[in-house]
């Protein structure tokens, strides 16, 4: 009988959702929080698949895990697995097969137009009693360049979204990807679309390549006019940095759902900026996306069961 560990946050279904689609034959252990080590590591020695959800899987778990044939995560990114450990014991990392690409690009349209809009601090003061307030005129998506950092599923997913938009779509990324360009983007050096973007979306993961990938110099080469969007991972973005082209207006704006510290702070000096766009990492979050995210895992851990080989495994860069 296979046995899945199940790593999760106390405010995430992913529990839930996976006792009521789990296999029949199959038995789960659950954890909805980081603590209790010990009775991790102690599962971890019996599971056959450590299935995780904003969830750090590192070394001690990994090295108890000696029967894990396949660490299994419900999110795009794994900056939370000790890759190095898991590819030393030969353990596979798969992410969730694009599970919430559709949300997170409906959520970075959502911060894109709220952005430009300044829908916020409309929002903030209508309920102070105000009207005529300076953040009246904002500014269209409709007819501009959008430049999508990253082609896989989430930014192939967005440049289909703004496709009804009309605008003129750039992307970058390491590699040329058929899917985005099928949708309209054209591929670009990063520069050449920080300069020529009036929106900017981050859809990349976070590995040594991309840590801080945006910072002065790349903010620098923005138009005064562009938003900044970020959805994928605070780290990406280097904050102090962005604060200070926010503040001096060098940019006119950003949509933020990702911090470098998770939770960030109230005292975050983002968050005293009238032209930020806050979110507390939900881009991925929906009624729909989570049964999607289960289906896939256990679809993957089926596969292993059975001697296939698992679907959408991820790879450290070197």
């Amino acid at each position: 009988m296979p046995k899945v560990l199940c790593l999760t946050g106390p405010s995430l279904p992913l529990s839930g959702f996976a006792r009521q689609r789990l296999p029949d034959g199959w038995d789960m252990t659950a954890f909805d929080s980081e603590n209790d080590d010990a009775k991790k590591v102690e599962a971890a020695r019996e599971a056959d698949f450590i299935f995780s959800c904003a969830h750090t899987v590192g070394p001690d778990l990994l090295r108890a895990g000696k029967k894990v044939k396949l660490v299994q995560l419900a999110a795009a990114g794994w900056d939370k697995v000790d890759m190095r450990v898991a590819a030393e014991l030969g353990i596979p990392v798969a992410n969730n097969g694009g599970a919430n690409a559709i949300p997170v690009a409906e959520f970075a349209l959502s911060l894109i137009l709220a952005a430009h809009r300044r829908l916020h601090a409309l929002d903030r003061a209508v309920r102070a009693g105000g009207w005529q307030t300076e953040h009246r005129q904002g500014h269209e998506l409709f007819g501009k360049t959008v430049g999508i950092v990253g082609g896989g599923r989430i930014g192939s997913m967005l440049a289909r979204l703004l496709q009804g938009f009309e605008t003129r779509t750039l992307y970058a990324d390491v590699a040329a990807s058929p899917n985005i360009e099928a949708a309209g983007a054209r591929r670009v050096e990063l520069d050449a679309l920080l300069r020529e973007s009036d929106v900017v979306s981050l859809h990349v993961p976070l590995v040594p390549s991309t840590h801080k990938l945006i910072g002065a110099r790349e903010l620098a080469l923005m138009k005064p006019t562009a938003i900044l969007v970020n959805t994928c991972r605070g780290p990406v973005v280097d904050e102090t940095a962005l604060y200070e082209a926010l503040k001096n207006r060098r940019i006119y704006g950003a949509g933020i759902d990702v911090f470098e510290q998770e939770p960030t702070s109230p005292d975050n000096p983002l968050l005293k900026l009238d032209n930020v766009t806050a979110a507390p990492h939900a881009a991925g979050q929906t009624v729909e996306s989570f049964p999607r995210r289960v289906d896939f895992a256990f679809h993957n851990m089926e596969r292993v069961w059975s001697g296939q080989q698992p679907e959408s495994v991820v790879t450290e860069p070197e």
